[in-house]
């Protein structure tokens, strides 16, 4: 071979090894580090959850910009079926998974499990211009079911007929409120929505109606109040001093409508899933449950 082609061929392989190297990402062994390539994460699930998500998601990605998070909302239940169907790797909910539904990923080869990351309040709402200060879990309950239709027969003369304002089926809150108020925690499952109750598929839509219109009523998740609602302190089934929801109230479970905000994934998370999770639960990801209104879990 001649001298001038041995040079052509080291020059080839060395060109060849250097864009092989230029090619390759550099792998971070720094406490950030996520690993070589893209990886994405589907979240879906709780609208109630929505801002938490979005806020997450933005925080984590300013660190991890090779890690891709899809956030959506659609309810809770929706959250659910997304996981079982294998189309979302977290599943964020505002109530607890049913035993039905963890039979249906069982059967689809879906281990759930659920990770409580947020603590909150459903905060019953009215109008500024509804004198009401309080109310009680069984006129509230009663308003609920239709037995109450009119102000005046829940302490607020004058204003005339309730109108009742809700979440729709799909949502956590729903149920939630469902289970704790309209059933009276569940000593009376014959009981139900009133059918002229408003559904709203939002907290946001929920605030906005209620804001709106003097004489209605509803409830939203504690990170969603704002001043243009009036927040009503609720006195307890078994009777007492009524109580308002704050970060005190919803921690120590004396605020009568107080729950768990869950993420929930197949199995226990790996990998960059696991990052995520544990960055959520972890100071970063609680300091936003604050910032947004919530109560944070472990702390």
């Amino acid at each position: 071979m001649t001298t001038a082609r041995v040079t052509a061929l080291f020059l080839l392989t060395a060109a060849v090894a250097l864009a092989a190297v230029g090619c390759s990402r550099p792998t971070s062994t720094g406490p950030n580090s996520m690993g070589a390539g893209e990886q994405t994460i589907r979240q879906i699930g709780s609208t109630t959850m929505l801002p938490l998500a979005e806020k997450w998601r933005s925080a984590f990605n300013a660190k991890h910009p090779a890690v891709s998070i899809a956030v959506s909302g659609g309810g809770s239940g929706t959250g659910i079926k997304a996981l079982i169907s294998k189309t979302a790797e977290i599943a964020d909910s505002s109530r607890d998974i049913r035993p039905e539904e963890v039979q249906q990923a069982q059967s689809a080869g879906i281990s759930p499990v659920s990770s409580a990351v947020a603590l909150d309040g459903v905060a019953v709402i009215v109008n500024p211009a509804n004198p009401l200060k309080r109310i009680s879990m069984k006129t509230l309950s009663d308003v609920y079911t239709g037995d109450v239709t009119d102000w005046s027969a829940a302490g607020a003369p004058g204003l005339g007929a309730i109108q009742l304002v809700s979440r729709d089926s799909a949502s956590g809150t729903f149920e939630v409120f469902k289970e704790k108020v309209v059933t009276l925690d569940g000593t009376d499952r014959s009981r139900d929505y009133a059918p002229q109750a408003l559904k709203q598929t939002s907290n946001e839509a929920v605030l906005t109606l209620v804001g709106q219109t003097k004489n209605a009523i509803g409830y939203v998740g504690l990170g969603y109040v704002n001043k243009s609602v009036k927040v009503l302190a609720l006195a307890p089934m078994k009777g007492g001093a009524s109580i308002m929801p704050d970060e005190a109230t919803v921690r120590d479970g004396t605020y009568p409508i107080a729950r768990k905000l869950y993420c929930t994934t197949n199995g226990q998370p790996t990998g960059v899933l696991k990052e995520y999770m544990d960055w959520i639960k972890g100071p970063e990801g609680q300091e936003i449950v604050k910032q947004l209104g919530f109560v944070p879990v472990g702390q």
